[in-house]
């Protein structure tokens, strides 16, 4: 095991080492914190950062994706039964799913996943992988792997199936919890310095042949195995932003920008020491004095004696074309960041309904390809992933999410797209329609029409009435518009009309 372990890991390092460098320069230019050549305790170097462009681009488009692909106050993904099946499936199989969907995002709220899911779509923007641990003890918690920590490898189906995650850990926790099994000497060493960290590896991968997924982890120089386990769900959920075919790790915006970002930065740097020179001056003189001036130092208020005036030193660069540069650059970071659809032009800080609609689907279609890749290997696998292990914990029924019966569907970024897509020709169509007279309206079923809109405009299922609920609200509007139009009715009797005068 051990020996397929080292094999398995210097295959993934040298799998991410041919990107490190790339990758390294974009998060110097965005989140040097993250860095992927640090350690846990490595000092945070931001000397590379001169504009705010990239670093804030990251950012919005971070939240935007969290506010659109996984808003908190909605259930964006639901266990259900497949549409064909839905009319033969009893209803306490039905009030069955609503409990459990119910389960899963209270524990998705309950829990930090957010957080987490906020920092790997962070890593994700800028290295172009994010990952999440989902760890168990009393309660599921979730965990951000960062990407100095992470390597991996997928399969022959383009399945990422083996992780690794190279961190260290203080003494007092692996006393804590692997004192049994420790070695004798190692354990010495912890007592005497518990606060000291320790190099540990933890990988989950599938050896082929077996459906289970083994998870281990290492610790100290010799790596001894202290903890093995099968799981039928891996621990990582491992997700790429885009992805280049032929190639393991992932893509992203930020790296894709970095020409962009580059210029910017120098360009930035050149427009400072050129304000500075511009503020203070650059002066000059002419003197056979012993006076050193290379090492003449001039500050505000002093007085200097020289044989001449001090001259201004001419320069002939230009500011204005520095500054054309970074603006130049900068539309095309937000461009690449998708920040010129996610926030309104500067020039204009306010936006209308119609223009904030219209920018909202052309995000959901730029974004489309890499919203796919989102739900198919982030979404999906994390929801599932948290499915398996409340089944395990008997906190929700058994549902076999093989497709047959019962499957997961996720409402993403790219399905609302073209649900608002939808949504705006069929408006667009009963409006052309409802011009040709009542006669041409009674072709369409307006109630239908509603309730699709209401569907895939994605309002809140707490305010949606059940087709049920409607009709019974339906009859008894009948019912009163009948009740109504029989008491007039018995007015008129009562109270019949005077007669016409005839002349």
């Amino acid at each position: 095991m051990k020996e397929y372990i080292a094999k398995a890991f210097k295959l993934a390092k040298s799998a991410r080492e041919k990107h490190e460098e790339e990758i390294s320069e974009a998060f110097k230019y965005t989140r040097p914190n993250r860095d992927i050549f640090r350690n846990d305790n490595n000092d945070t170097d931001r000397s590379k950062i001169y504009d705010s462009s990239a670093p804030d681009g990251v950012q919005n488009l971070v939240s935007t994706i969290l506010n659109l692909l996984i808003p908190q106050n909605q259930q964006w993904a639901t266990l259900s039964v497949r549409e064909d099946l839905r009319e033969s499936v009893a209803s306490d199989v039905k009030m069955a799913l609503d409990v459990a969907n119910r389960t899963i995002f209270k524990t998705v709220r309950d829990s930090n996943f957010y957080v987490a899911a906020s920092e790997a779509l962070t890593d994700a923007v800028i290295s172009g992988v994010g990952c999440i641990g989902t760890y168990e003890d009393k309660n599921l918690h979730f965990t951000a792997i960062p990407s100095y920590q992470l390597y991996f490898l997928d399969n022959y189906k383009n399945e990422i199936d083996t992780v690794f995650r190279e961190h260290s850990l203080p003494g007092s926790y692996l006393l804590e919890n692997y004192a049994d099994v420790l070695d004798k000497d190692f354990c010495e060493i912890c007592m005497k310095d518990p606060y000291k960290s320790h190099p540990v590896l933890e990988s989950c991968f599938r050896i082929p042949t077996e459906s289970d997924y083994t998870y281990t982890v290492q610790v100290g120089k010799a790596m001894q195995i202290v903890d093995t386990k099968k799981m039928p769900v891996p621990m990582f959920t491992v997700f790429r932003f885009g992805k280049t075919v032929g190639d393991i790790w992932g893509e992203s915006p930020v790296r894709m920008a970095l020409p962009h970002i580059r210029v910017v930065n120098e360009a930035q740097f050149l427009f400072m020491q050129a304000a500075s020179y511009l503020s203070m001056g650059a002066w000059q003189v002419n003197s056979d004095t012993a006076v050193n001036f290379s090492n003449l130092k001039l500050a505000p208020g002093q007085v200097v004696t020289v044989d001449q005036p001090l001259q201004p030193v001419p320069f002939p660069g230009q500011l204005n074309v520095t500054e054309a540069t970074i603006q130049d650059h900068r539309t095309q970071i937000r461009r690449m960041l998708f920040n010129d659809v996610i926030l309104p032009p500067e020039q204009s800080p306010t936006m209308t309904a119609t223009e904030v609609q219209i920018r909202q689907g052309e995000f959901y279609r730029r974004l489309g390809p890499y919203g796919l890749r989102l739900e198919q290997e982030f979404l999906k696998p994390v929801i599932g992933n948290l499915i398996v292990r409340l089944q395990q914990r008997g906190e929700v029924q058994d549902f076999v999410l093989d497709g047959q019966q019962f499957e997961l569907v996720v409402n993403s970024a790219v399905k609302r797209g073209i649900a608002l897509t939808e949504i705006n020709r069929d408006l667009s169509i009963l409006q052309t329609v409802s011009q040709l007279g009542p006669e041409a309206m009674v072709n369409i079923d307006t109630q239908a029409l509603a309730r699709k809109i209401l569907r895939d405009g994605d309002m809140s299922p707490e305010a949606l009435r059940t087709e049920r609920q409607v009709a019974e609200i339906q009859e008894q509007q009948a019912q009163q518009m009948q009740a109504a139009q029989l008491t007039q009715l018995a007015q008129q009797v009562q109270n019949p009309q005077a007669p016409e005068n005839t002349q």
